[in-house]
């Protein structure tokens, strides 16, 4: 209660004052909230003691402390890769006069139509190489747009094994374009020695997300109890950057992987940084990442051309037809075995 003068009365003796607070915390400490003030006092004193305690311990951790691999606290994994497309046609891999003929007798999917066009970098050893299929993306005629599509394989150099596929769907790109009236971009991903399909397709998204969005499904075991369970992944482009960064997502927001583009690199880079070891060791999750990094340097032709079909079949100019090869992958797999 104040009176006319903004005095309050003081509840301990009756007198009244100007500033109450600073009238009890002198005069009457002991009486207002005497546990409160004690409790509060010895939390403080245990923290001050513990923080004196452990500056204590840095002291001499820092003094004793020989060597730092051992006394730091462990750092966070990192692999990086690299996805190096070549300037030109005068690179290692084609030098020599039967050296595309070795490539294609020690293995049969490895095409005379392959243009090799860069290699993969990993652990500072360039041990792959990879191109595309010139039938399919190079000089096709207006008449057969459906038909170019960009399809991607991955080798080792010495032994020419196969280690992954990467295809455009045009037909899926295109219906599924229209449906949402954006330019939705689909592939599929071959793995060896993996039973499944890899769906890899771009997400419609809406503000305020800038960016892009692709996603697929993996199955794979957690590498502990190996137990077999499926896992949805996402590559989230990050649009403030200079040239084509994205993040390679478990979930929604768990990070194992990043794609930085070298803008300024005149052949086209790729470094590929993965931050989770178990999932760096999983030779499938680390393929796809590679095969979609690839790609990501033919992704703006592969749009404009989705564009252009839209436009050309709105104004009836065109009627869709596919290629063989993708009509092959969108056959049903049960009637196939009948």
């Amino acid at each position: 209660m104040s009176d006319k003068n903004g005095k309050t009365q003081c509840p301990h003796c009756g007198k009244w004052y100007k500033n109450l607070n600073a009238h009890i915390t002198r005069v009457h400490k002991k009486e207002s909230s005497k546990g409160i003030d004690e409790l509060e006092n010895d939390i403080a004193d245990k923290f001050i003691s513990l923080n004196k305690e452990t500056t204590k311990q840095d002291k001499k951790t820092t003094k004793v402390s020989k060597n730092p691999k051992k006394e730091h606290p462990k750092e966070r994994f990192e692999k990086k890769c690299v996805v190096d497309f070549w300037l030109t046609d005068l690179h290692n891999a084609e030098i020599g006069i039967y050296q595309r003929e070795r490539f294609m007798a020690k293995n049969r999917l490895f095409s005379r139509n392959l243009e090799l066009v860069g290699k993969v970098i990993e652990g500072g050893k360039a041990d792959s190489i990879f191109g595309y299929n010139s039938a399919t993306w190079d000089d096709i005629p207006e008449k057969d747009i459906g038909k170019k599509r960009l399809i991607i394989k991955w080798f080792n150099e010495e032994s020419v094994a196969f280690l992954g596929s990467i295809e455009e769907m045009v037909a899926e790109s295109i219906t599924n374009s229209t449906g949402s009236d954006d330019t939705i971009a689909c592939f599929r991903i071959v793995l060896p020695r993996y039973k499944y399909v890899i769906n890899i397709m771009k997400n419609h998204t809406r503000l305020p997300k800038i960016g892009e969005i692709f996603s697929f499904c993996l199955l794979r075991d957690d590498g502990k109890t190996k137990e077999k369970k499926w896992e949805i992944f996402t590559f989230d482009e990050k649009r403030i950057t200079i040239g084509s960064d994205w993040e390679i997502l478990l979930g929604d927001d768990r990070i194992l992987a990043k794609i930085d583009e070298k803008k300024l690199n005149i052949g086209g880079k790729f470094n590929v940084f993965f931050y989770d070891e178990e999932y760096y060791k999983d030779v499938n999750f680390f393929r796809i990442v590679m095969l979609f990094t690839m790609m990501l340097k033919f992704k703006e032709e592969i749009f404009r051309q989705i564009i252009h079909i839209r436009k050309v079949m709105k104004n009836e100019q065109y009627i869709l037809e596919i290629s063989s090869d993708e009509e092959k992958m969108m056959m049903n797999p049960r009637a196939l075995r009948r």
